[in-house]
């Protein structure tokens, strides 16, 4: 019988321990149970077998312990380079932006919608029989799926099928997608193991001015949802890193390199701590001055998302 390890972190321990206070304890915030306690960063923030893969009825979790734990090894040396070493090079910011987008991709809500965007790619395909020409399904296509690329010898292949075929052949594509037990070759388990599909999201983190900003009270606290962004046209970008700094990414037309830094103004401290607090499905973590004043305004209820306002 072997132990593999089935509580899989969503936010890595590593980011979890920054937020101990500075006697090593680290207090948290249960929305579950509305208490706040020193808990070990091994309870927050982990479900069970989320990162598992189970091909041909076999469970493989080498996805968490063996992928993820390099590409969190590398964070927590991007993390020390950025919050300790004070680096704000050009180097940092994309091996952070990197980092990053690994992080947004290996969110809950985030795995748990690779499947359904996957389904619906694959029957997109099948707007090839009323597109004119390959110029125009491409354009439209390559848009609804950023990332995604086919080719004309492609597009000409599934139209020589003829769409009873195709849709055939689609469908067991989307079978093997939504199979019990899963597949091999998820989605998710590509975006790990091949950087291509997570360059996209560092590509666009790139394309924002990057500012860290400090407090020197060290009142950050992180929600369980980490990575904070408008969902969908991802406009502008927010993560607590630690106790005493915070990241901030805004538009721009033209990118400045490496990351400018400044101190926190009070209303950024609050406003990152409440949108950490309204976003958190469960765990909150930091000060527990600031988890004591966030559980009078959460109790058991979440806060209203500042994003729909």
């Amino acid at each position: 019988m072997t132990n593999k390890p089935r509580r899989h972190h969503f936010i890595p321990q590593f980011w979890i321990r920054r937020f101990q206070s500075p006697d090593g304890k680290l207090w948290s915030y249960d929305k579950n149970t509305d208490r706040i306690g020193d808990r070990s960063s091994r309870q927050l923030m982990q479900i069970m077998n989320l990162y598992t893969v189970q091909p041909n009825g076999a469970d493989d979790t080498t996805l968490e312990t063996v992928d993820l734990n390099k590409i969190d090894a590398q964070g927590s040396a991007t993390f020390d380079r950025i919050i300790n070493g004070g680096d704000r090079s050009q180097a940092a910011k994309e091996a952070l932006a990197s980092y990053l987008a690994v992080q947004i991709l290996r969110d809950p809500d985030v795995v748990a919608s690779f499947a359904p965007r996957a389904q619906e790619l694959t029957m997109s395909l099948l707007e090839t029989f009323d597109a004119p020409d390959f110029a125009s399904f491409r354009g439209r296509w390559e848009e609804s799926f950023p990332g995604a690329s086919i080719t004309e010898a492609e597009f000409n292949h599934i139209k020589s099928l003829g769409l009873q075929d195709a849709e055939d052949a689609l469908e067991q594509i989307i079978l093997a997608l939504v199979s019990q037990g899963g597949v091999p070759e998820l989605p998710f388990t590509d975006v790990v193991k091949n950087p291509d599909g997570r360059n996209i999201v560092r590509d666009r983190l790139l394309t924002f001015n990057w500012t860290v900003k400090t407090d020197a009270a060290g009142r950050f606290i992180l929600g369980d949802a980490g990575v904070l962004y408008n969902k969908g046209d991802m406009s502008d970008l927010r993560a607590a890193l630690s106790r005493d700094v915070a990241l901030y990414l805004t538009p721009t037309d033209a990118p400045a390199l490496g990351i400018s830094s400044t101190i926190a103004p009070e209303h950024d401290i609050q406003n990152l701590n409440l949108e950490n607090a309204a976003r958190a499905r469960r765990w909150i973590v930091g000060d527990k001055q600031e988890l004591d004043r966030l559980k009078s305004q959460v109790g058991s209820q979440s806060l209203p998302d500042p994003n729909n306002s």
